[in-house]
């Protein structure tokens, strides 16, 4: 399966995550593509980190996902 989804890169695409209460997916930059947290609401971001579930992921190592559509 196959699913299609959005990166969050910038801060207004961040808040507009945060705001609208979506699950975020976060997956390490590194290339290996390995699911660290499989969904979970922003909590709070800054220009270094973003806090999701209580845990706070650096911004230059992890990537932040939102699914825009089902399975394909």
């Amino acid at each position: 399966m196959e699913y299609i989804y959005k990166v969050l890169e910038s801060d207004m695409e961040l808040l507009a995550a945060a705001l609208s209460e979506v699950q975020v997916s976060v997956v390490l930059k590194d290339g290996t593509e390995e699911l660290l947290e499989p969904g979970g609401q922003i909590r709070a971001y800054t220009a270094k980190s973003v806090r999701i579930r209580g845990l706070s992921y650096c911004r230059d190592l992890h990537e932040f996902r939102i699914l825009t559509s089902e399975p394909i």
